[in-house]
């Protein structure tokens, strides 16, 4: 991306920003934007067409100025619940198509790949009325203390999942499934958890129901952290000074590239008829980013031509999207159509009723 187009990188310490530039090369150059200082946004959005957020925003301040100046937009964050709620969604979308903005939210790998996976299938089966998406996360893998701070207040946030039409109340790490998985991982335990892809599915795609899985490697540390949140003791680690000690260890550590795989798993059914993609990569930030580069080209070039607010699925063409991703060594594996399907990973009674499944795995 930075060989085809300036790039600038923007951050709150103006000498980190220069540096990280730097070290990217190809003319890339450093700038300075604070997105919890409404009065440094204007400057650093100046003489730019497109931006790629990567980070959460308080009140999505630079979403709205971007959206102000008819810029394309993208970003990596996943916190989308709130514009699933009320009409906060169609209030940005005018917004974008008064200004002639083009902004896709929700990209990386869920949501983002996963979403982009879910349009294919849409498109082959001729709807979606259950979307389904699993995704495993090694331990091992070397994301980042906002990844990890994000990873562990979700652990306490209640949410909703949507099934057979209704929005039913559910925990993190609440209702296991065995998944399987693609090679090498195989069938792994998989439990609820609020990533955003799920959110807007029934709005964009009138999906009855949308659950998102996640399941963790090693898979002991999936078990531990489920009987936590059912015992109540990981809302001491959701406190804001033990999350802190914890990024801070984290960091310290040196991580292990060879063991940070992950890997996704999208089902989708439609009248009858069901098809799975699968992927495998690794680590996640590099498969994040790939994702977020094919949706910033796809804006650059053009493809979405249409301004206004977007999920991936209504928006990124899946043939030109999933050619970028294997430039850059992913490789999005689809299924056939099963005309008999069998759900993978239906819904309990407990999910059903709103109840707390207990992990029994």
């Amino acid at each position: 991306m930075a060989s085809d187009y300036p790039v600038i990188v923007a951050g709150r310490h103006l000498d980190q920003a220069k540096a990280t530039a730097a070290a990217i090369g190809h003319g890339v150059r450093g700038r300075e934007l604070d997105v919890t200082a409404e009065a440094s946004i204007a400057p650093a959005l100046q003489d730019v067409a497109a931006v790629v957020s990567c980070i959460d925003q308080p009140r999505r301040g630079l979403l709205h100025a971007a959206i102000e100046r008819g810029l394309r937009y993208t970003d990596i964050t996943p916190h989308l619940v709130e514009l699933g709620r009320g009409t906060a969604y169609e209030e940005i979308g005018a917004a974008a198509r008064r200004s002639g903005a083009r902004v896709v939210l929700g990209t990386g790998i869920v949501p983002g790949i996963s979403n982009v996976i879910v349009r294919a299938f849409a498109h082959t089966l001729g709807g979606a009325d259950v979307i389904e998406t699993s995704l495993l996360l090694s331990a091992s893998d070397a994301s980042g203390p906002a990844s990890f701070d994000y990873f562990v207040k979700e652990l306490t946030m209640p949410f909703a999942v949507h099934v057979d039409g209704v929005d039913r109340p559910a925990h993190a790490f609440s209702d296991p499934r065995v998944i399987e998985f693609p090679s090498p991982f195989g069938p792994r335990s998989a439990y609820l958890f609020p990533f955003s892809d799920q959110v807007l599915y029934p709005l964009t795609m009138s999906a009855q129901t949308a659950l998102t899985r996640l399941a963790i490697e090693p898979a002991r540390l999936g078990r531990l952290l489920a009987a936590s949140v059912r015992l109540g003791a990981v809302r001491l680690v959701a406190r804001e000074g033990v999350r802190n000690v914890l990024a801070k260890r984290r960091s310290d550590r040196t991580p292990n590239e060879d063991a940070a795989r992950f890997a996704l798993r999208v089902d989708v059914i439609h009248d009858g008829r069901s098809a799975h993609a699968t992927l495998v990569g690794g680590p996640q930030a590099d498969a994040a980013a790939a994702g977020a580069s094919a949706t910033v080209r796809a804006l650059m070039e053009d493809e979405v031509s249409e301004p206004g607010v977007w999920m991936p699925e209504q928006v990124i063409s899946p043939p030109g999207f999933f050619s970028r991703l294997c430039e850059q060594g992913l490789a999005v594996e689809l299924s056939t159509i099963d005309d008999h399907p069998r759900r993978v990973s239906r819904a309990s009674s407990a999910v059903r009723s709103g109840g707390h499944h207990a992990d029994r795995q």
